[in-house]
């Protein structure tokens, strides 16, 4: 009774706020709205109240999503004989609109011409807005509906206004069609329409979108030879455009123009100008154009240092960078988050730890959120610089912050100790990973698997992979190329030990192979050297034949384990016939290769052909090494000739600069 009360009395936000707080209420009371709408339409007799009521309910559903309310409050107006008022309708119809309502617009719409209210000129607005603007979907433009709506309201002789043209014009542009917006707008002008500059700023920015530039200044000419000024929105167009394009004499001719139409020119304007160069890899003629800006009394914002820095910190030009921070934190301006993340990076990359971790402090101070990514870079930097007590106490910080540290971060620095020979203390981190809530990959335990293996842990190495396995984490190539180098590794243990761990890495191998996995010429190379270690020739040539069927290139370290195993074993024609594999393959031979035949030769007492291949290493770029002379030296002495012995010696003595009373 008091909604109508109200509602007779033309209080119009009383209705409504009563109204709103009803249906809250009695929405989460459980009730049925449809009945107590019912209710509320026909406690009165009085038609002018009920319409006002009516309108106010289908507004108040409008407004909080409750769209099928709100159209049954129209259908029972008009059962009980009432029709709602346009304004109500046109507030639905904007609502369903900006929820991409699409069907239930639709339907509205057409309901509105068949019964009433008629749609105005507000109607057609709303509807063209939605299908030029607001369209769901993929291409966001119904450029067929929208015509419809415009040929219609044509027919129906309701004045359309500039706004409305804007409108259509911003749809044909939009799904790439200014040339036909520019004859729409021709055709316009000669029926003596309503146009103003903003018809044009549609079309001009269109062309530029579709990359005709000439098109779109030959636009803006037209505008203006029409008598319409361009608008400040004309000319910053121009100038974003010139800038994305990099055609910085357009944008700052377009400035002028500007300045010379009494239009100040925004930061906006100068920002763009200030993209383009950079953009183009001009960062030092930006700086400048931003020097001769501000001192011609310019106003520059925070933008465009920060435009100017993120593009000086890619060039790695920190100290370009640094001087802009400084001069804009002299100006009372601060830069941003991502600006302070970029100098962060480039400082890293360029291996200024201490930088980056003076912009990581500002950005403290500034209260802004720096990611685990930034931090990483800080100290992954560490690590490269070998200070990784640092690097551990950034962690800490970090955790504190409530910035999670992820598996790179640890990585990095497990990595970093196990380099450093501190396995030790990479398997402490793991277990503070593991108090953190936080479970190590396989990438993880293959650094800390292959630092134990580099310190000669072979049981620990050992029981981390029984964990792994344990753990039921799947061992990857890397685990299973870690393991089988280290069976395979020299070793001072007995022959028939060697041949055990030979075998058990061979065990490995297959199984690897069995997972589908593809071994590569590193996992290749450690079994066939194993195999070499164990003079078992066959297996390790088979190993060989199976690199070459699964099309995995040998590299010279294999064939060098190859070559010196059969020159150990007399089986020179072998050798021989690898060396020639080689060449083949384009693989071409170090001094290691040519060492084992050398060495063979001169223990053979055949120095004729060590010298041969002593003089085509000196022919090569290949250069002999002290191990080199030292066999020849052997060799020369182990058959006599002494003079021969005694000039490889001065030879090496001159070549590697070693005096001549050294013992050698």
């Amino acid at each position: 009774m008091m909604i109508h009360t109200f509602a007779f009395a033309g209080m119009d936000m009383e209705v409504h706020t009563l109204l709103k707080e009803m249906i809250f209420y009695l929405q989460n009371a459980g009730f049925d709205l449809l009945k107590v709408m019912h209710l509320v339409m026909r406690s009165t007799n009085n038609t002018t109240p009920s319409i006002l009521v009516a309108d106010e309910l289908i507004k108040v559903f409008a407004a909080n999503k409750l769209f099928d309310y709100a159209i049954d409050v129209i259908n029972q107006v008009r059962e009980i004989g009432l029709q709602p008022s346009i304004y109500s309708c046109n507030y639905l119809l904007n609502c369903l609109a900006v929820a991409n309502q699409g069907e239930n617009l639709a339907r509205l719409f057409e309901t509105m011409k068949n019964f009433g209210p008629s749609p105005d000129v507000m109607t057609y607005a709303i509807m063209m807005n939605f299908y030029c603007e607001n369209y769901p979907g993929t291409q966001k433009v119904s450029i067929k509906e929208a015509y419809k709506i415009l040929k219609e309201k044509r027919e129906k002789e309701i004045s359309l206004s500039a706004a409305t043209y804007i409108v259509w014009l911003h749809g044909l542009c939009r799904i790439g069609c200014p040339d036909v917006a520019l004859k729409f707008i021709r055709k316009l002008r000669y029926e003596n329409q309503s146009l103003n500059s903003c018809c044009y700023n549609a079309i001009i920015h269109g062309f530029f979108a579709e990359g005709e530039v000439s098109k779109a200044i030959s636009v803006f000419d037209e505008m203006s030879n029409s008598g319409i000024t361009p608008d400040i929105c004309s000319y910053s167009i121009l100038v974003s455009w010139f800038g994305n394009f990099g055609i910085i004499d357009g944008g700052l001719c377009s400035i002028q123009g500007m300045q010379d139409s009494n239009i100040k020119p925004t930061p906006i304007n100068y920002n763009s100008i200030l993209q383009g160069l950079c953009a183009a890899g001009a960062a030092k003629i930006a700086k400048d154009c931003f020097h001769y800006l501000k001192d011609s009394g310019c106003k520059v914002d925070q933008t465009a240092y920060n435009i100017l820095i993120t593009e000086f910190c890619a060039q790695g030009d920190l100290n370009s960078a640094d001087e802009l921070l400084e001069e804009m934190i002299s100006n009372d301006l601060a830069p941003d988050a991502s600006t302070c993340l970029k100098l962060i990076r480039a400082s890293c990359d360029m291996g200024s730890v201490d930088k980056a971790l003076k912009y990581r402090i500002m950005m403290v101070q500034k209260d802004y959120l720096s990611d685990t990514i930034t931090c990483n870079f800080i100290v992954k930097q560490y690590c490269t610089d070998g200070r990784v007590m640092e690097a551990l106490h950034l962690i800490d910080e970090m955790v504190d912050r409530g910035i999670v540290p992820n598996l790179f971060t640890y990585d990095v620095i497990v990595q970093q100790l196990c380099k450093d020979i501190n396995t030790k203390k990479a398997l402490e981190l793991i277990t503070v990973m593991l108090k953190r809530d936080m479970f190590p990959n396989v990438t993880v335990l293959n650094t800390l698997l292959d630092g134990f293996v580099k310190e000669s842990h072979f049981n620990k190495a050992s029981m981390l992979y029984m964990g792994m396995l344990k753990l039921e984490m799947t061992p990857n190539i890397i685990t299973y190329t870690i393991l089988i180098d280290m069976l395979c590794k020299r070793g001072e243990v007995k022959k028939a030990a060697r041949q055990i761990k030979v075998i058990q890495a061979h065990k490995l191998f297959m199984k690897m192979v069995r997972e589908g996995m593809s071994p590569d010429n590193i996992c290749y190379t450690s079994m066939i050297s194993g195999f070499c270690e164990i003079k078992d020739m066959s297996m390790a040539c088979a190993l060989l034949l199976d690199m070459q069927k699964r099309e995995v290139l040998p590299t010279v370290g294999t064939y060098t384990c190859l070559i010196d195993a059969f020159c150990k074993l007399d089986q020179m024609d072998e050798a021989k016939r690898l060396f020639r594999m080689m060449a083949r393959q384009n693989i071409s031979p170090d001094v290691y290769i040519y060492n084992c035949f050398i060495h063979k030769y001169s223990e053979l007492r055949r120095m004729d052909e060590a010298q041969r291949l002593f003089d085509r290493i000196r022919e090569t770029n290949i250069s002999p090494d002290l191990v080199t002379y030292r066999i020849m030296i052997k060799g020369y002495k182990l058959v006599k000739n002494f003079d021969l012995a005694y000039d490889m010696t001065d030879e090496m003595h001159r070549v590697f600069n070693i005096p001549q009373n050294a013992l050698l």
